[in-house]
């Protein structure tokens, strides 16, 4: 009993620090973006500020990446580390993970912050851990607590660690039914107070609301039906155009391989996005809602320029050292191709927009349920089941045949 109460404690206070942490970052990387891309514009007069800055950016990454080290680690990194390890490593690798990534995310990137923050706060939550008196599995266990939590609270969806919980690998220990069901309890306490704490603090600053969407409203009609085919065929087709292009990408980075030409270039490729559309840059996890409003207003032809272009400066970005997440980008970038198809659609525009991002997002997570329990909050829930049941079909699709591409798809 003793050993439950402790181990609630730390939960309780481990979601109070995820969030806030978490909060504070993002809050202080907001103020930095309004500061560069608004008011030192607005005070000196300065032509193409977007590409100074962009040039700017790609300079400091380049320098970065060519005298301090990899930074910052990628999610993929920090996960295997975490998994492989059990432990993220934090000595001398906070500040360098925490200012790489401050340049990445204030200089317009396309890419999300969920990268920089899963290092920044597991090396965190591996170093309190180390400084608690636990033994081996107590601590193991707090850690993993910690990375569900960070998942929920970075992609603002509370059911992202539980469902990452059900779709790990399962590894040599077997658990009970009642120590699973603990683990989840835990995963839950953990997360709730980490988004209490995150929402509690980011109000206190002002933001656009993020990974919000306007859609048409529901009028359920059986006539979408005829849709919802060429609907999952668009959205698996852009899936897998996303993967091709972080492979074209890649080759690229292989070509040019010196560390601060690559950031450079992928500088240059920031302010010149900055010339054609302030969606191209940054995550979209603050646009999608605005964006939304006004696709309408777009053409097919210029919604499309917009998702492949939005797709291609992630992945240059990712390749020439910018490191970040590319799942808000992803869903930012599919959710303007699903407006493309929406507007053909006579019949429930938003199931359209709804099956496209889904596909998309699937194909490129390979995690059906975590890609589900992302949308759950992003689109209206009477098409929850639906999310799901198409996340799981198409999961299985790409787990038969995806091998069968000439890239990888499955791992």
């Amino acid at each position: 009993m003793k050993s439950h109460l402790t181990h609630l404690i730390h939960c309780l206070l481990l979601g109070a620090i995820v969030g806030t942490s978490a909060a504070l970052f993002l809050s202080g990387i907001n103020g930095s973006i309004h500061v560069v891309w608004h008011v030192i514009p607005d005070v000196i007069d300065m032509p193409y500020h977007g590409m100074w800055i962009g040039l700017l950016g790609g300079l400091g990454i380049g320098l970065v990446q060519k005298h301090i080290g990899d930074y910052p680690k990628t999610m993929h990194e920090t996960v295997a580390a975490f998994k492989n390890e059990g432990r993220v490593p934090y000595r001398g690798a906070l500040w360098k993970n925490a200012g790489a990534a401050w340049i990445v995310l204030t200089c317009g990137a396309s890419l999300g912050p969920e990268a920089a923050l899963i290092s920044i706060l597991g090396g965190m939550v591996t170093w309190i851990g180390d400084r608690l008196r636990m033994t081996e599995p107590q601590r193991q266990t707090f850690l993993q607590t910690g990375y569900a939590a960070m998942l929920s609270t970075i992609f603002h969806a509370p059911f992202v660690s539980v469902s990452e919980a059900i779709e790990e690998e399962p590894s040599q220990e077997t658990l009970s039914k009642w120590d699973t069901f603990q683990k989840i309890v835990y995963y839950g306490i953990c997360t709730l107070i980490a988004l209490l704490c995150f929402r509690s603090i980011m109000h206190l600053f002002p933001h656009t609301p993020v990974f919000s969407i306007k859609i048409p409203p529901i009028a359920w009609n059986v006539g979408v039906i005829w849709y919802i085919v060429p609907a999952v065929v668009v959205g698996v087709i852009f899936g897998l155009l996303f993967l091709l292009m972080e492979h074209w990408t890649d080759k690229v980075a292989y070509i040019v391989k010196h560390p601060v030409r690559l950031a450079l270039m992928a500088g240059l490729a920031i302010g010149l996005a900055s010339l054609i559309s302030p969606y191209l840059l940054f995550s979209g996890e603050h646009e999608i809602l605005e964006f939304s409003k006004e696709a309408s207003s777009w053409s097919v032809g210029a919604l499309f320029l917009l998702a492949i272009g939005k797709g291609l400066l992630t992945h240059l970005c990712f390749s020439c050292g910018w490191k970040g997440g590319k799942i808000f980008p992803l869903i930012f970038s599919s959710t303007v191709l699903a407006f493309c198809l929406s507007s053909v659609s006579p019949f429930m525009p938003g199931l359209i927009i709804t099956v496209v991002v889904t596909a998309s997002c699937t194909v490129v997570l390979r995690q059906p349920l975590v890609t589900a329990t992302l949308l759950l909050f992003l689109f209206p829930l009477q098409f929850f089941p639906i999310i799901v049941l198409l996340s799981l079909g198409i999961h299985q699709l790409m787990s038969r045949y995806g091998k069968y591409l000439p890239f990888a798809v499955v791992k």
